[in-house]
Formats: structure tokens, sequence, C-alpha cells
């Protein structure tokens, strides 16, 4: 009797492991050293460091018979033991529904100078209220509804909700995307356009509107971008931030790239005399591939900051230069 109940045990559990969906699972990492070398003019920031950026991710795909795809995400900071995002999405032909803990459609949307640079390298002192590229704004992981339209004649669209709840209902957000890509002269042109408005009391709400085109010829991109944001309306405005960008990288082969980058971003709220609060900086940067899946990079910035009228803050200029390893697995 008991080896009958052990069987249909067996029988039934098997029965019910078929009539679940197998997915596709893929673990991957991505793991950075970098050893950077910073001139400020203040102390607490000159100086050198060691820096480390690790993140695993675990995804489960699935396609149903239906045709609509199933996609599952948990990626980890690994340095920290904290989970960065963790989402679901359903696509098919009517497009990506998205929900959980990643970034918005203004992310999805964005486009800066530094997205051709591999390592994103400021230094703002503490305080400052500048923004240190022309890319989208408060882009940040949290609970969301996030829909992207399908492909159509090389146009998509997007939108997401945050919804913070009641107790915390000045974080909640909207927001929107859109792209539009062509082929031009045997390369291609992409162009970007997205905003994000977050509720707030009028001197805490903000809005960010971001835009820009990329263009692809051969081993040559180029980005053009533009960034606005506000914090606060009306009188009670204390930021009104504007960031202009241009970036170029050229692919030279054997696995070497070059990059450089150049931005300059003003608040128009931070006035001190004639002088606005303004970031500014160029970077270069060479990359070379080791072998597949291993990165050795070079990074230079050099920076000039003024306060202006944000008292907070420290007038500063310098360099920073980073060598950085990067590995994927």
């Amino acid at each position: 009797m008991r080896k009958l109940l052990l069987t249909s045990s067996a029988l039934v559990a098997a029965a019910s492991i078929s009539s679940y969906a197998v997915a596709d699972v893929s673990v991957t990492g991505g793991f950075e050293w970098a050893y950077k070398s910073t001139s400020s003019n203040i102390a607490a920031t000159d100086g050198d460091q060691f820096g480390i950026d690790n993140a695993v991710t675990i995804k489960f795909t699935n396609k149903t018979d239906s045709g609509l795809t199933l996609t599952g995400v948990y990626d980890i900071d690994a340095d920290a033991g904290t989970r960065d995002e963790t989402w679901m999405s359903v696509s098919g032909g009517f497009g990506s529904l998205k929900l959980g803990i990643d970034v918005g459609a203004n992310d999805d949307f964005g486009i800066g100078e530094h997205d051709l640079i591999d390592e994103d390298i400021s230094v703002l002192p503490t305080n400052a209220t500048i923004v240190t590229n022309a890319g989208e704004r408060n882009a940040t992981d949290n609970n969301k509804i996030n829909y992207t339209t399908p492909t159509m004649g090389g146009f998509r669209a997007g939108y997401s909700i945050y919804d913070s709840g009641t107790a915390d209902a000045a974080t909640d957000q909207i927001a929107m995307g859109a792209e539009y890509t062509m082929p031009l002269a045997g390369g291609s042109l992409m162009i970007r356009y997205n905003k994000a408005t977050n509720d707030g009391t009028t001197t805490t709400e903000t809005e960010a509107q971001n835009y820009g085109a990329k263009l692809t010829m051969g081993a040559i991109s180029a980005i053009a971008s533009r960034g606005e944001s506000t914090v606060g309306s009306g009188a009670a405005q204390t930021d009104d931030i504007t960031a202009d960008g241009l970036a170029i990288s050229y692919n030279l082969g054997g696995g070497m790239k070059i990059s450089a980058s150049t931005m300059k971003a003003e608040d128009d709220k931070e006035v001190s005399g004639t002088q606005a609060e303004e970031y500014s900086a160029n970077v270069a940067e060479v990359s070379y591939t080791v072998a597949p899946g291993l990165t050795a990079k070079v990074t230079y910035v050099d920076f000039d900051y003024k306060k202006g009228d944000s008292a907070a803050a420290s007038n500063d200029s310098g360099s920073v230069t980073q060598f950085t390893l990067s590995a994927s697995f």
C-alpha cells in the first residue's frame, strides 16, 4: 500500500511539473575594478582611490503557445549584496509591458553625450545642485508600470507610471519618450525625446526633458544632446538648468576604440552677480578589448565648477584619470 501511495504521489508530481512552462535561464555578470586619481581644489576630493562595480543578473525567458514572450529579471549589486532591479515583462505584437522595480520611459528613451563614453566619471562638490551630463533626469529604480510600443516604420514610444503611495505622493512620476530611427547615407540617424514629471509642492516638484540625435556611419558614432530641468514652480522655483553635450566615438578595429565628449550645464536660478552655477567637462577615453569579455579602459576628465549662488558648495576645477578593467560573463 505504501509503495502504491509513493508511486501515485510521484506520478502526480511529474504531471504537475510538466504542466508548467520550462523557461530559458541565464546568469550573467559584470565585474569592474578601477584605479582613479583626482586632482581637485577640494581636499576631500583630491587624491587616489581604488573602486569596484560588480553586478549579477538572473534572467528567465519563456515563450507561450500563443506567441507571448515572458521575461523575469533579478539584478543584484554584488558589492552591497542588495537588489538593484527586479521585474517581469510580457511582450508580443502589441509591444512590451514591464512591471516591477526598474527605470522608466525617460531612461529607455534617454540620450546624452556620456552614452558614447564607457566610464561615466564626474566630480561635483558636496551640496552642488547642477547636472553633470546633458542626458535624461530623475530616472530611478522604482516599482513602475512601463509600456513600450512595437517599432513601426522606425518609430517607437513608451510611457511609464510610478505611484509611491499616499504616504509619499510627492515622488509620484509620469514619464514618456519617443524614438525615430532612419537609414542615412549607409548608416543610421536616431532621434530621441523624453520627459518626466515628479509631483511635489511648489518648491519641490520637478520637471525634466531631454532630446538629441545619434548618427552612426561605419566605425564613427556621434551624439548631440540637450537636457532641461526645473525644481519648483513660479516664484518658488529654485533650479532652472540647461545642459548641452557633444560626443564622438571611433572604432579603430582590432579591439581599439577612442571616444571624446564635451558638455556644459548652467542653472539660471543660482546666480551670484553675473556668475550662474555652472559645470563643464571635457572627456577623452581609449578602450581596448584584451580578449572576449575583458576590456581595459583609460578615461581622462577635465572639469570646472562655479558655484554661483549655491552658497553651501565651493568652486572647484581639476582633472580625473582612471584606469578600468572590466570583465563580463
